[in-house]
């Protein structure tokens, strides 16, 4: 039985150009919010009246820049998100700044990753809020201090804001990064759903092919109980025949010979046939390019008025399923051409080669009294369309001036 390949699904969908582009402006708006703020931040912690030291002004201002730089990193969260959190963090604990960019950050780390990573990283972004919070407290100006102050207007309750710190960097940090995990959990619920319909694809497709089979190897078996038998027959009876005519009509010993023969290769023809059904895998050469002289032979001592023209370069280096095809075409057509105007003379030409392809032309009159729209009942060309379509040629077939023509052309390949 023949199994087919199981194709790989993708892990999630690729986005659109349209949510490619949304996703790229959203970022680049969010790199300018933390950037715009860390400029105001800047301008707040390092002016002259801030309240802050000389050196923490001095920090305050030249942190602006670095926190700028990862800003602009932001719009590369989710392709390095490790790094840029990491970065990120590291700037935001060296001096009075905005902790935005840390928290951004977070919700792509904890999108991308999972396990120790993940919660080392919510760790981080905690403390890293805290050192934000904690630098505010420390700023005169911020509302924090305003809350901390006493009502004498005098020190700030560091033992009551600890409490109020804590509980404000948790509830900071939590939104992002359940926010993170959610998209996480929704990117790999995707991915299950994706999976599932892949393998429900591949389940049915392993069944259609399975019930092929059976139709193969039922087909097969009627074949070879059937029309085998009856050919064998036809044979044998061809075979005695041409031994009571043999030495008394030479034309009658020379029908019956060439009927048994006729009867014999039809039956071997049958038997590869059927031994392809049972075993597709294993089709076998098959006749081919080589082997359309004999079959003009063959047609000719039937009584054909077949003249052929082959001119085929190299014809045992084309592949073996085009060769086969093209085969198949001329017998079918050169058959249709015997049956349905026997009298009628039969051109065929074969031409080509590995430049050019391979091409087939095979033509005859129309009896007089015969539509050339009605040779045949249409299944030959049918099947001879469908096997040039399936090898990538073309197939034309129809009535001309005073005849019936088929065309056909077959790119080449090597075997």
């Amino acid at each position: 039985m023949t199994i087919p390949p199981v194709i790989p699904q993708p892990a999630r969908h690729a986005p659109s150009r349209a949510r490619r582009i949304w996703s790229l402006v959203g970022s680049i708006a969010i790199a300018l919010l933390c950037a715009l703020w860390s400029f105001a931040d800047g301008g707040n912690y390092g002016v002259g009246d801030s309240g802050y030291p000389p050196l923490l002004r001095t920090m305050s201002f030249l942190i602006t820049f670095p926190m700028v730089a990862v800003a602009v990193l932001l719009v590369w969260r989710h392709r390095f998100p490790v790094v840029i959190f990491v970065t990120a963090a590291v700037v935001t604990c060296i001096a009075p700044t905005n902790c935005l960019a840390v928290l951004i950050s977070l919700a792509a780390v904890t999108a991308a990753r999972e396990g120790w990573v993940r919660w080392a990283c919510v760790g981080g972004a905690y403390l890293a809020v805290i050192v934000t919070l904690m630098w505010n407290l420390a700023f005169p100006g911020s509302p924090l201090a305003a809350a901390a102050a006493t009502t004498d207007g005098g020190s700030a309750v560091p033992a009551a804001m600890a409490f109020v710190i804590i509980v404000m960097a948790a509830l900071m940090v939590a939104p992002f990064a359940a926010f993170g995990i959610a998209r996480r959990f929704r990117s790999e619920r995707d991915r299950a759903q994706a999976g599932e319909a892949a393998a429900t694809r591949n389940t049915t497709t392993l069944q259609q092919e399975m019930e092929r089979e059976r139709e193969r190897a039922a087909l097969g078996r009627e074949l070879h109980d059937t029309l085998a038998a009856r050919l064998s027959a036809v044979s044998l009876h061809a075979g005695a025949l041409e031994l009571m005519v043999d030495g008394h009509d030479p034309r009658e010993a020379e029908a019956a010979r060439l009927v048994r023969e006729a009867a014999q290769g039809s039956l071997d023809e049958l038997r590869s046939v059927v031994h392809v059904l049972k075993n597709p895998r294993d089709s076998g050469p098959g006749a081919g390019l080589m082997d359309i002289a004999a079959l003009v032979d063959q047609s000719i001592a039937t009584g054909t008025d077949l003249r052929a023209q082959l001119m085929v370069a190299d014809p045992g280096g084309c592949d073996r399923a085009v060769s086969h095809a093209v085969y198949r075409v001329v017998q079918e057509a050169v058959s249709n051409a015997r049956r349905y105007a026997p009298r009628a003379p039969v051109r065929l030409d074969v031409r080509g080669g590995p430049e050019s392809g391979v091409s087939v032309t095979v033509s005859n009159p129309v009896p007089p009294g015969v539509a050339a729209t009605s040779i045949g009942g249409g299944n030959g060309l049918v099947g001879m369309r469908e096997r040039m379509h399936e090898i990538g040629g073309t197939f034309q077939a129809g009535p001309v001036p005073g005849g019936f023509t088929v065309l056909a052309w077959a790119p080449w390949e090597r075997a």
